[in-house]
């Protein structure tokens, strides 16, 4: 890999000249889900991972390597360019019809000559994908840029990770980190349950100013499962709290159609009925009661708009919806991540 490429990753990235994966979670933790298929698959995802630089080419030739979907909705990659009055993204066309490896060309708006500026390439959200290299235009430059450094971490499950959301650019995770200006680390899992042993890592990665966790939507499809919540969400509760951290979110699962009796009758074979309505209530009551004996923690719910046309697979939101979903945890501990040390 060139020397002037850095990579913004939950994990080390090997350097060498073949295409990496940029992994957000470690090996132990492929080891603990090996057999819950739709989190492992999900696990894979580089949602939230980039590369940086920076150049004043007009293009930048993302080459990609071993991309594999997991999702029928769109797909794509972006870019965004540091200019004085902040960040500006370009989102790729959708390349959900093409698999394997591929070239995405995609405009900086930068002309040779010109000042360099930081660039950064944003890998798909759900899909799976090896980072194979980059070219810029004859004759631009090329200059190294430092990813930056954490500072606030969201774990959470498809809703977090941007299932749906075509632009990486789309997910909540990404919309919090330029409104703050303060980078995260999307951890977010698509299938993911309350599985206090599969971010216990990034809890004790560093003390971090806020923490965000949107977890407990995957209880819901399962009576089975429902019965576990409340032993899961305390053992992630205390884990969490025991960190030090400026601040821990819990965001309840948010409103789903089939609550209302609106949307489709299923989603992936998973029946979106008043069964399954009826359990959301149930997981969403159990985690309120579980998290009041946890007053350090802040709850929140809600934060979805309740109109079935933004959910168009009876589950995950249109960009609209995340963007909803950001706007309504902006307020959230705003002072210290501007001051990462404030306890």
């Amino acid at each position: 890999m060139h020397p002037c490429l850095s990579f913004y990753c939950p994990q080390p990235v090997v350097r060498d000249d073949s295409p990496v994966r940029l992994e957000r979670f470690p090996r132990s933790v492929h080891a603990l889900l090996k057999d819950q298929f739709g989190p492992l698959a999900n696990l894979r995802s580089s949602a939230g991972c980039g590369v940086f630089f920076a150049t004043d080419s007009p293009w930048i030739d993302l080459q990609l390597a071993r991309l594999r979907h997991h999702q029928m909705a769109s797909c794509g990659v972006a870019i965004e360019v540091q200019h004085e009055d902040g960040w500006r993204g370009v989102d790729s066309a959708d390349l959900r019809e093409r698999e394997g490896d591929l070239t995405v060309r995609l405009p900086t708006g930068l002309e040779r000559g010109g000042p360099v500026r930081p660039v950064v390439c944003w890998l798909p959200l759900i899909s799976t994908v090896a980072f194979a290299g980059l070219a810029v235009a004859e004759g631009a430059q090329v200059e190294a840029v430092a990813a930056p450094a954490p500072t606030w971490l969201a774990l959470g499950d498809s809703l977090t990770q941007g299932f749906i959301a075509q632009s990486p650019l789309a997910a909540w995770p990404h919309r919090l980190m330029r409104a703050w200006d303060a980078p995260g680390w999307n951890l977010g899992v698509g299938g993911l349950r309350i599985e206090p042993e599969a971010v216990a890592w990034a809890l004790a990665a560093q003390r971090w100013p806020l923490v965000i966790i949107a977890l407990g939507s995957n209880h819901c499809w399962k009576d089975a499962d429902v019965a576990t919540v409340a032993p899961r969400a305390e053992a992630l509760a205390r884990l969490a709290l025991a960190g030090g951290h400026g601040q821990v979110v819990w965001c309840l699962p948010p409103w789903k159609p089939c609550e209302d009796g609106k949307g489709p009758p299923e989603f992936a074979g998973v029946p979106l009925d008043r069964s399954t309505a009826a359990r959301i209530a149930t997981v969403r009551a159990t985690l309120r009661e579980v998290l009041s004996s946890f007053p350090a923690i802040t709850l929140v719910e809600d934060l979805m708009p309740h109109d079935h046309r933004v959910y168009p697979d009876g589950l995950h939101p249109t960009a609209f919806g995340l963007a909803t979903y950001a706007a309504g945890l902006l307020p959230m501990m705003t002072s210290r991540l501007r001051d990462p040390a404030t306890p």
